[in-house]
């Protein structure tokens, strides 16, 4: 599997990018799931991280890592064929990556404190005032914060906050003209510097597809809010999987794919990329 240079696609390519990954996704629902559960597990534990800066550098982590297995799990079921968990695990160069794309996510959280502060005390003042949450507990003591609430962290933390990550980091990537890089590296691994030219390039090949991608993200954010976070669980493996069909279009020259011959056995124990 070679990829090409960015080519020109259909102004409503990305509508069939979104069937095509909802299709992808549909292909194993249950193996789809149980993969997503293992991810789930994976984020709880960073929720465990004391250290608030830990925490949080290493939920941004997992969530172009998250992305990166599912990726690989679309790839897998457009070939026809079953990933070992193994298959799934992002390489060397997917994790540089993912790193990158967490330290730009912190100094981009740290620019915006001044707007995110107020929105977190606006969201502690409507808790305290329904009743769901009090700063002080019965013995007088400060009581914890509400992410780490016995009623309102299991509620909030998997959708609300890993939820609002997700598209925040989607949204990045977006903005800095690197939606493509990331099923890039996940699928061929090559040198980040022209990998992020290329990706770039395809943005100004293909303006409309970009801005419906745009659309797309919005309304992710609308079900976010109506969900209170929990459409992440849905959304984490979808974003996955239309990253990937919409490399396939624009980089690999292919609106949709059939299972590919295999040439031996150990082509086919070798699943999908080459990793550093």
């Amino acid at each position: 599997m070679s990829a090409l240079g960015p080519r020109e696609v259909e102004p409503e390519a990305w509508s069939e990018w979104v069937r095509e990954a909802a299709r992808l996704l549909l292909h194993r629902p249950s193996y789809t799931g149980a993969v997503l559960a293992l991810v789930l597990v994976v984020l709880y534990a960073v929720h465990l991280v004391e250290w608030i800066p830990a925490r949080r550098f290493a939920m941004l982590l997992c969530l172009p890592l998250g992305l990166m297995v599912f990726i690989r799990l679309a790839w897998f079921a457009d070939h026809g064929r079953r990933a070992r968990f193994a298959q799934l695990v992002p390489g060397e160069g997917e994790l540089l990556l993912a790193i990158g794309c967490a330290a730009a996510a912190m100094a981009l959280h740290g620019g915006l404190t001044a707007v995110i502060e107020p929105l977190l005390d606006g969201f502690r003042t409507v808790v305290e005032q329904t009743g769901l949450w009090s700063p002080v507990r019965a013995d007088g003591m400060p009581a914890d914060p509400p992410l780490r609430h016995t009623l309102l962290g299991p509620i909030l933390v998997p959708g609300g906050l890993f939820g609002t990550g997700l598209v925040g980091m989607l949204l990045m990537l977006l903005a800095f003209g690197q939606w493509f890089l990331v099923p890039m590296m996940a699928l061929h691994n090559p040198p980040l510097p022209p990998a992020m030219a290329s990706s770039a390039r395809a943005y100004a090949l293909n303006p409309v597809p970009m801005m419906g991608i745009t659309g797309v993200l919005m309304l992710a954010v609308g079900l976010l809010a109506v969900t209170v976070g929990w459409a992440f669980i849905l959304l984490l493996p979808f974003f996955g999987a239309l990253l990937y069909v919409g490399y396939r279009d624009v980089f690999l020259g292919r609106e949709s794919d059939a299972p590919e011959a295999v040439e031996d056995e150990e082509q086919e124990e070798a699943g999908v990329g080459t990793h550093g």
